[in-house]
């Protein structure tokens, strides 16, 4: 199995990608979508993060987080988070041996303030960029109540920014 090198950042901010095993739609229901906000807030009281923005599609889940300053470990938060997201959701849908995620994650450290925009907005967009919405405003799964109005269209947000940066978001 592969070693795979994780950049540790103390106080750093990383973009993720959560993917379910075999691009299941688990987050196409809602009750599951709140056992993952429940789970990530309890994860949140012991092992403190920001969660700056997020995006809950059916098959996969992007979060950009930030870490406190005396804290690398962003690992064993996702770890946690996709732990507990599987036990909770065994015990609703009574399937002790269901498997929820790929087992691993896509990460991605933040490196200025353009890159946190680009990840930020990528969020946002995901779910017209995959035809679940037709404006950035209809999707209810994502932080973008959080930071824009209902006009559907942020300004600034331009799609084929994302293709021409050659980024991967992890998808």
């Amino acid at each position: 199995m592969p070693n795979y090198l994780r950049n540790r950042v103390f106080g750093g901010t990383f973009f993720f990608t959560l993917v379910s095993r075999d691009r299941n739609n688990f987050f196409a229901n809602p009750n599951i979508i709140n056992i993952f906000f429940d789970i990530i807030q309890k994860i949140q009281n012991r092992k403190p993060f920001e969660l700056i923005a997020y995006c809950v599609l059916p098959d996969h889940i992007h979060l950009l987080i930030k870490l406190p300053e005396d804290s690398q470990d962003f690992s064993q938060i996702i770890r946690d988070i996709k732990r507990g997201t599987t036990i909770k959701v065994r015990k609703f849908l009574k399937l002790s041996d269901l498997i929820i995620w790929q087992d691993r994650f896509w990460e991605h450290t933040i490196q200025d303030d353009r890159d946190l925009q680009r990840h930020f907005d990528y969020i946002h967009y995901n779910p017209v960029k995959h035809g679940y919405a037709e404006d950035y405003a209809q999707w209810e799964w994502s932080s973008y109540y959080q930071f824009y109005d209902n006009s559907g269209d942020p300004e600034g947000i331009d799609p084929l920014s994302f293709e021409r940066s050659g980024l991967s978001f992890g998808e």
